[in-house]
């Protein structure tokens, strides 16, 4: 689906609230709002979008980390369980990205980078 590029904006802040977003890639997004419509918008979307590559998991990706001994050390074995089972019924249904609201706003930003980039 083909976003705006002020609905692309509404993702970055989406991302940048979300509690799964880790700090690295939340200061990205922070700078690129601050950015947004000055002469830096375009090399802090950049540098945004080469972070998001590295960090949206794929369903299979978040899928492996729940089921493993890390998954259940980071969230513990009944919520790695839940996050598991929504995981893999995302992935039956036809999900290719990891469901959390981080990746979920990084996939909605990068399948419509060049609105802004």
């Amino acid at each position: 689906m083909a976003l705006s590029s002020e609905e692309v904006i509404a993702e970055v802040k989406k991302l940048a609230e979300a509690r799964s977003v880790y700090a690295g890639l939340k200061e990205k997004a922070e700078h690129f709002l601050r950015a947004a419509g000055t002469a830096e918008e375009h090399a802090s979307f950049h540098k945004l979008v080469e972070e998001l590559k590295g960090d949206v998991l794929t369903i299979d990706q978040v899928i492996g980390f729940m089921d493993s001994p890390d998954g259940v050390k980071v969230f513990g074995e009944k919520k790695a369980q839940e996050l598991a089972a929504a995981a893999k019924k995302a992935k039956e249904q036809g999900e290719d990205t990891c469901i959390c609201p981080a990746c979920q706003a990084g996939k909605a930003i990068l399948a419509n980078q060049a609105v802004i980039g």
